[in-house]
């Protein structure tokens, strides 16, 4: 992280956390709004990533989930699982003209 940024911006580059679980952990210990990661004490580092830790799925462990989702939704055969196999948008999306980019995301 750098020195500089704010502590709820630099959260948010955490893959798993958005901007409103980056504001909620802040919340949770106290940090003012502006408060920056140069600043911050080594306890409350270690607090901060403990929460992050043992509160969050964050990083791999997210996307082991999403993709075991992914793979369970295949091996049942349901429909959200069929529209995987075939790279096809899954929540009901239009494709007709807008399936260009479910194409291209290939999923796990």
């Amino acid at each position: 992280m750098n020195s500089s940024c704010l502590v709820r911006k630099e959260l948010k580059k955490i893959y798993g956390i958005n901007s409103f679980l980056a504001n909620q952990i802040c919340d949770q210990l106290g940090f003012q709004t502006n408060l920056q990661v140069g600043n911050l004490s080594v306890e409350q580092i270690d607090k901060l990533s403990r929460i992050v830790q043992y509160y969050y799925l964050t990083e791999n462990e997210l996307k082991k989930q999403v993709k075991g989702n992914f793979e369970r939704f295949i091996q049942i055969g349901c429909y959200k699982g069929l529209r995987v196999t075939q790279h096809l948008p899954l929540r009901g999306q239009r494709t007709h003209t807008n399936a260009k980019s479910a194409k291209k995301l290939v999923r796990p």
